[in-house]
């Protein structure tokens, strides 16, 4: 922007001096590939920062194919820092970049859960179960704590399914018996 005015007003008898900002005169033609210049990004705030310190590096199709909650993306940029070489952002830009990209780039909307509830062990739960049958079996079940804690042993020990760490089991088991328990309205 431009500045092009001084402009001097009274109030009160006393006189203030301020600047008056006057943009420049919108152009008639918009830049024809604005959507194009950045590769499809949906519209928002922060695009233009996720555009300009993204492509730095890569291309902008590896954002734009990413679905990840808020945290992962912090790791992500974390990880780009790191071990990549990417110059750290300042604080605000940060915030700015993890915004757009969990707003635009988030996880898929709940459809894409099966029907899971929102909760804390939702995505454990998902990537857990799903990975070997439909997660209408699991949602019919209404078991308790304890018959889900069995279930999941039964599961590693009879039907191979992948052990998981003692902090996401412990999240699997708060779900399931929360939203999939004896008296879980879910079911």
């Amino acid at each position: 922007m431009r500045w092009r005015n001084l402009a001097i007003f009274t109030v009160a008898g006393v006189a203030l001096a301020g600047l008056v900002i006057i943009p420049p005169a919108e152009s008639a033609a918009e830049p024809a590939a604005d959507l194009e210049a950045f590769e499809g990004l949906p519209e928002g705030p922060g695009r233009e920062a996720v555009y300009f310190n993204c492509t730095a590096c890569h291309s902008i199709k590896q954002v734009n194919q990413q679905r990840m909650p808020r945290e992962e993306w912090d790791q992500l940029l974390d990880t780009m820092v790191e071990e990549n070489g990417m110059h750290p952002m300042q604080p605000w830009a940060r915030t700015y970049v993890l915004n757009y990209l969990a707003t635009h780039f988030g996880p898929a909307d709940e459809e894409d859960w099966d029907g899971l509830p929102p909760g804390k062990g939702r995505e454990e739960v998902y990537y857990a179960c799903q990975a070997c049958h439909s997660l209408a079996i699991v949602k019919q079940q209404g078991l308790s704590r304890e018959w889900w804690d069995d279930t999941l042993t039964w599961m590693v020990e009879e039907q191979n399914m992948a052990e998981l760490d003692e902090e996401d089991r412990a999240l699997v088991l708060e779900y399931l018996s929360t939203h999939y328990g004896p008296d879980s309205v879910n079911r």
